[in-house]
């Protein structure tokens, strides 16, 4: 008797041993991102005063208003109020509402650099920083 010999079917398996090794690659990297989005140090609150003479407040509330010292102005008498504190070399602090848009604190930063305001404190729980 006579023995049929069968040949199997030859399967390359490079492009699935290519597929395996990105996909390690990418989990192991996506996995390094996520671990040190969680490591980060944030800082505590705590600053030293920035004068000792009390600053003027300027508060930006959640509706986009101001408050200069308590007093609700608009941005229009924003400048003649800057250049007061400017003449009197006193100092600025902004005081922003923590559900205020951020967009808005960054606008009056932006509004008190053009006024030629060099330096502004901004305050936060637990302090005052620089």
């Amino acid at each position: 008797m006579r023995r049929v010999r069968r040949q199997g079917a030859d399967i390359d398996i490079t492009p699935l041993i290519d597929v395996l090794f990105m996909l390690i690659i990418f989990f192991v990297l996506t996995t390094a991102f996520v671990r040190g989005a969680a490591d980060v140090d944030l800082p505590d609150g705590s600053a030293p005063p920035i004068s000792d003479r009390s600053p003027v407040v300027v508060t930006v509330t959640n509706g986009s208003g101001l408050l200069w010292t308590g007093e609700r102005i608009s941005r229009d008498e924003l400048p003649a109020r800057v250049s007061e504190v400017i003449a009197s070399s006193g100092d600025i602090l902004i005081a922003g509402d923590r559900d205020a848009p951020y967009g808005d604190v960054a606008e009056l930063l932006d509004e008190l650099r053009g006024f030629g305001v060099k330096s502004v404190g901004l305050a936060f729980d637990g302090g005052v920083g620089r």
